[in-house]
């Protein structure tokens, strides 16, 4: 009975510190925001051939971005990092995805209650994570709809089409106490962080595969 007393409370103390930590981010953080900043009028091509789509053509594409992360009043932001795939953690790797941080002069050297980043990222098309299909796979259910229209597959692949791609950003922002982050004396120990997620719509233009045939007299 002693034991399980014991486990109980054990299990009940890691609530407990798990609720805290919880509430400091929550406290330390008021808001935090990934969005498109601007009007992107670039598209991403995808290639076909006779058989279907074939790969996207479009090796980097350029991102219209602006990060924002506001502290509460005895904290400033002192660390962000940006990435196209799940759970994004300033303080944890992030393998072979692709990821920007910003720490120090890049979010005003800890002196800054509210930071906000104008950010123009050239990514390559393959390092980015997609919020549903890929574009060459949203050129395919394309291709598979238009054919349960009514239309023959030559039809489809005969002419250009337009459909939309998701890609997938996270931003987490660090705030530390404000004397910790004006002394630059922060570390995991000693901050909290928040996560911000968005879908980017992008234009995907499929390309014809085959030369469309010249009507006849």
């Amino acid at each position: 009975m002693q034991t399980k007393a014991i486990f109980r409370t054990a299990l009940t103390a890691a609530a407990l510190l798990t609720m805290t930590s919880a509430g400091f981010a929550k406290d330390w953080i008021e808001k935090v925001s990934v969005k498109q900043d601007g009007i992107d009028v670039k598209v991403i091509e995808v290639s076909a051939d006779a058989k279907g789509y074939t790969k996207i053509k479009t090796p980097s594409h350029r991102f219209l971005l602006n990060l924002y992360a506001k502290a509460t009043n005895g904290e400033r932001i002192v660390a962000m990092k940006l990435g196209s795939f799940h759970n994004v953690l300033y303080f944890e790797g992030s393998g072979n995805a692709w990821h920007k941080s910003f720490k120090y002069r890049d979010v005003g050297s800890g002196s800054k209650r509210t930071v906000s980043i104008g950010f123009k990222p050239e990514i390559p098309v393959h390092k980015l994570a997609w919020h549903g299909s890929d574009p060459k796979k949203q050129c395919e259910l394309n291709l598979l709809n238009q054919m349960k229209k009514g239309l023959s597959k030559t039809d489809v692949l005969s002419k250009n089409w337009t459909v939309k791609a998701r890609a997938y950003f996270e931003l987490d922002a660090v705030a530390a106490r404000k004397k910790a982050a004006k002394n630059n004396k922060w570390s995991l120990k000693n901050t909290t962080n928040q996560r911000s997620s968005m879908t980017y719509d992008l234009t995907v233009k499929c390309n014809a595969g085959l030369k469309k045939a010249p009507s006849r007299a």
